[in-house]
């Protein structure tokens, strides 16, 4: 409930937004500038995540976890979902998770919380063996 509350909330205040800017700039530019930050929302979105994946698979291919990899891809997902959706609040909250520096905390935040819950294992297996890898992640729920 308090989910649908919140999205409500979101919705409200991006439309208010929105009419704001248009008071401002006018309808039709505000409604240019939503479509072109969409637009370069979903060019950086995608240049980002390209990036994150080579990085992740670099990690995998030496053996190590590709723990800040992964929390920067998930960012970069909710950033790409945040910069989709059409307004201004959600467009310039996308735009900041682009941003490493912005997303460094965040890491920071995730591997507090995961501390204790995620194990790897090793079973042992070579990386040169073509379909194996050789690690398991396993993850406990959160509480």
């Amino acid at each position: 409930m308090r989910f649908l509350a919140f999205f409500a909330l979101v919705a409200l205040a991006e439309v208010a937004t929105f009419f704001w800017v248009g008071s401002q700039i006018g309808l039709g530019w505000a409604f240019g500038l939503a479509v072109t930050t969409a637009m370069l929302g979903a060019f950086l979105v995608r240049r980002a995540g390209l990036s994150i994946f080579d990085r992740i698979r670099t990690k995998m291919n030496q053996g190590q976890v590709p723990g800040r990899e992964l929390t920067d891809g998930a960012a970069v997902l909710v950033a790409g979902a945040f910069l989709i959706s059409p307004g201004f609040i959600t467009d310039i909250l996308g735009f900041l998770l682009l941003i490493p520096a912005v997303r460094a905390p965040l890491h920071g935040l995730v591997s507090k919380r995961l501390t204790g819950r995620v194990r790897v294992f090793t079973s042992g297996a070579t990386r040169s063996t073509p379909g194996q890898l050789g690690d398991v992640i396993d993850i406990d729920p959160l509480d």
